[in-house]
């Protein structure tokens, strides 16, 4: 892969790879394409792929990297698709999310991110998907969250989140999943979940909420599954 230097797209999933990423990945500049998922990759992201201005997919999903997320990516002006999922990346999630104006899944499960999310990521205003789930992720939900109106999936399970659930979460109208399960939010649930009329799945179980469970969420029509379970809710 040493000459291709007018590589757009490379596509490798699924085949039992080993080793490491060439160090010449991108080095024409012209890289849009990269999935490289379900193999056992290894190592660190390559520093041409770190300074690939051109990427706009980019799947690195179930392998084995390693590395720190402020220091593994470049940033990417092009980008509108990142998975990254079920790997071993660690460190905190960098303010530079939210300026992907272009972006529309952020898939970072499965790590060990650890800080707060930024509340930058609100500025990522294109983003269908956002799923940090199963990190180490602290602090409370940024309330700028909620300036993500075409968001359908918010997966934010299985982490050390605390504080309440923000009431901007009601300005996500296009949801249909909401995950915050496994975590250590606390407060009432707030009444705009309601105001998410599209929600199939709402799973808020596993967390420290008090009070009474809001009758807005009779309002949910499409709702399929709601787990509430190991709360401390009233009827």
């Amino acid at each position: 892969m040493v000459h291709l230097n007018h590589l757009e797209s490379l596509s490798l999933s699924g085949n039992n790879l080993t080793g490491h990423l060439p160090d010449n990945l991108c080095l024409g500049g012209l890289l849009k394409n990269l999935t490289v998922n379900d193999n056992r990759i290894t190592g660190h992201v390559p520093k041409s792929l770190r300074n690939c201005t051109s990427l706009q997919r980019l799947r690195l999903d179930r392998n084995r990297f390693i590395g720190n997320m402020s220091e593994e990516f470049g940033f990417y002006p092009n980008l509108r698709y990142i998975d990254l999922s079920y790997n071993n990346f660690y460190g905190e999630l960098s303010s530079n999310w939210g300026a992907y104006r272009n972006l529309t899944t952020l898939k970072i499960s499965n790590n060990g991110i650890s800080g707060e999310i930024p509340p930058e990521l609100g500025g990522a205003s294109q983003l269908y998907r956002l799923d940090l789930s199963s990190n180490l992720l602290t602090g409370s939900i940024p309330r700028s969250l909620g300036n993500l109106t075409f968001l359908l999936e918010l997966l934010l399970n299985d982490n050390k989140l605390g504080g309440s659930v923000p009431s901007e979460i009601g300005k996500l109208k296009e949801l249909s999943s909401l995950d915050l399960a496994a975590n250590n939010l606390t407060g009432q649930i707030p009444g705009q979940v309601g105001q998410c009329t599209k929600i199939f799945d709402l799973n808020l179980s596993s967390n420290l909420f008090t009070g009474y469970i809001p009758s807005q969420l009779g309002a949910m029509r499409d709702l399929q599954t709601l787990d509430l379970s190991s709360n401390m809710c009233k009827w």
